[in-house]
């Protein structure tokens, strides 16, 4: 991936991260902070976006540091949830670095899956089955789902998407 690229999935990517942390923090947010979920949401997404502007790498670390830290909240160290947050965050996000281009691959491809499984449904709303598919979300993400696996597999693979087929056999002494 190049350096725009890369720049051009991490500020959104970061941002959607950052709403993403204050909607799992809202809770304490409110409690100590004072902030409604959606002003801290606007807050964290800005922020989030300026860093992944600024540092395209934020990204993967804050993409794998926030189920980190949930999950580091849920293993308390030394009997205070803030430091297993803390200590969860920081081993998610170094491996989220360490694994940088599996979660900018896998992340690009997921939303590439659901903006495929929204815009196939919406351009055939007319159509019985898309009404279908609207009314059951979780078919519409199990597509997305799908979708996005398999771009993930393309894009890690390093194969083109499309490959030119092998040259049919020839009989020895027919035309070329």
């Amino acid at each position: 991936m190049g350096t725009r690229s890369r720049r051009a999935l991490a500020i959104p990517a970061t941002a959607a991260v950052g709403a993403a942390a204050a909607l799992a923090l809202r809770a304490p947010i409110a409690a100590h902070l004072g902030l409604a979920p959606e002003t801290a949401a606007a807050a964290l997404a800005a922020a989030g976006g300026l860093a992944g502007a600024l540092v395209p790498a934020a990204f993967p670390f804050a993409a794998a540091a926030l189920p980190g830290a949930l999950a580091g909240s849920q293993l308390p160290l030394a009997g205070r949830a803030e430091l297993g947050a803390a200590a969860g965050a920081l081993v998610g996000g170094i491996l989220g670095l360490v694994f940088a281009r599996i979660v900018a691959a896998t992340a690009a491809s997921l939303v590439g899956g659901l903006a495929l499984a929204l815009g196939l449904v919406a351009s055939f709303q007319r159509h019985p089955l898309a009404r279908e598919l609207a009314g059951r979300p979780a078919a519409l993400v199990g597509f997305a789902l799908v979708a996005g696996i398999a771009g993930a597999a393309l894009q890690l693979s390093g194969a083109p998407a499309t490959s030119r087929a092998a040259p049919a056999a020839r009989s020895p002494g027919s035309p070329p």
